[in-house]
């Protein structure tokens, strides 16, 4: 199959190329460029991360330009389209909705708008986000993909406006699509704005002498729905495969995790005990205090179901960040 990945370049998106070659698809990437300027920094001492954005042919293709798109679609002729692409931190949304509509909302409608036009035959795999669900009640959890949709954060809105557009454009244009709402996921090579990066690079510069023994950090009592991201991007490639026309799919690891469990694995993986300091700057205002989702659809109709434990997880998260941390000049360019 000849697939379009929409957002190659980012985190989610290398690894996504990658799981994809080994499946024996065919892989072009489109990026907000189309040039190898957006693939990852080499490895200190020499090599490419584990993470590297694979040899694929890469085209210019932002979505906020229904040209870019067309031409993209005309060069690939493809069997389906992946898209990726958007604002990957909440925070960095929220501070800009005026962005995170237009990537997220419009940039979902100009992919499928052009899809419409020369390539109705295709799929196409929207990615939004379990944002999309909202404050959900205690009795109401695990979240299934029937739950409605009742966003909060402007983020969690544009996502959720990017999840109806693809219904709508499937129900009303006859178009083949699948959407995949991922829980939270981690693993080597996301940017240190998230939470577990993050943990990790403030432990790995302790480790190195390069930080004193504390760590800043946001509500620790907060639990959420970790899963890896070779996982979730294997649940993607199912979802290519086998997934349903017009069905949603949750993609997670069914159980809550609190973010203090991360912090307290991750210590002691590495070996240290900081001093812990609360920063009012990481806490965000009327945070939901615990959401985690059901992947039993997702297991029954894909076949799919997370793998990797969060432990092994996190320790790749730690490798990653203690040899960055050994090389502090090294040019780190991560999506």
């Amino acid at each position: 199959m000849r697939v379009l990945i929409v957002g190659a370049a980012g985190f989610a998106g290398r690894y996504l190329a990658r799981e994809l070659l080994a499946r024996g698809h065919d892989v072009v990437g489109g990026t907000r460029s189309g040039g190898s300027d957006e693939a990852p920094a080499a490895r200190p001492g020499g090599g490419e991360w584990p993470d590297a954005l694979p040899r694929i042919p890469l085209l210019a293709c932002d979505v906020r330009s229904p040209e870019q798109i067309a031409s993209a679609l005309d060069a690939t002729a493809p069997d389906a389209v992946l898209l990726l692409a958007g604002l990957a931190s909440p925070p960095e949304a929220n501070a800009d909705p005026a962005a995170a509509f237009e990537v997220h909302v419009l940039g979902t409608v100009h992919v499928l708008a052009a899809m419409a036009r020369s390539a109705p035959r295709a799929r196409a795999l929207i990615v939004t986000s379990s944002e999309v669900y909202g404050r959900v009640a205690a009795r109401d959890l695990p979240i299934r993909e029937d739950a409605p949709l009742r966003p909060e954060a402007m983020y969690a809105a544009s996502k959720a406006g990017a999840d109806l557009a693809a219904a709508a454009f499937g129900a009303s244009r006859g178009l083949d699509v699948v959407r995949l709402r991922p829980f939270n996921h981690t693993g080597p090579g996301q940017r240190p704005t998230f939470v577990c990066p993050d943990f990790a690079s403030q432990i790995a510069a302790i480790v190195a002498g390069r930080r004193p023994p504390q760590m800043e950090v946001g509500n620790l009592d907060v639990r959420r729905d970790f899963s890896d991201v070779r996982d979730v991007v294997r649940g993607y490639a199912l979802a290519l495969e086998r997934g349903r026309p017009g069905e949603a799919y949750n993609l997670c690891s069914g159980a809550p995790t609190a973010i203090r469990e991360i912090l307290d694995v991750l210590c002691d993986l590495a070996g240290v005990r900081p001093e812990i300091r609360a920063a009012p700057g990481r806490t965000r205002g009327g945070e939901i205090q615990t959401l985690y989702g059901s992947f039993e659809k997702a297991a029954a109709e894909l076949g799919w179901r997370p793998e990797l434990p969060l432990r092994t997880t996190l320790g790749d998260v730690l490798d990653r960040a203690l040899e960055e941390a050994r090389t502090p000049a090294a040019d780190d360019r991560r999506e």
